[in-house]
């Protein structure tokens, strides 16, 4: 997958959405970087969206070097037009290595 320069090997599914009470389309990112280390509001982020997917890389995992530094996630149906953090629809997707890292809620 190649998102605006982002790369990488790793596909962590589809990104998942949710419907405001307008009827509006809402991404929702997850709130902890990819290696399970980082909130990233705190540590910072880069998310990127277009035709190809969306890619939500934690600045501080590309700062120490930590690998993947970056979710990627595939999408279905029209980008939304705003993004929310929250991790619960994501939990499936850290493997139980990554789920026992310390920092992990």
């Amino acid at each position: 997958m190649n998102v605006e320069g982002l790369t990488g090997e790793h596909y962590d599914g589809l990104v998942n959405y949710r419907v405001d009470p307008h009827g509006e389309r809402v991404v929702v990112l997850p709130a902890i970087c990819r290696a399970g280390r980082h909130s990233l509001v705190v540590a910072g982020y880069r998310a990127v969206a277009d035709s190809a997917g969306v890619a939500v890389e934690c600045q501080a995992c590309r700062a120490e070097g930590v690998s993947p530094a970056a979710w990627h996630f595939g999408t279905a149906g029209p980008l939304a037009a705003r993004a929310e953090f929250d991790d619960q629809p994501y939990l499936d997707r850290w493997t139980r290595s990554d789920a026992a890292r310390p920092g992990r809620r």
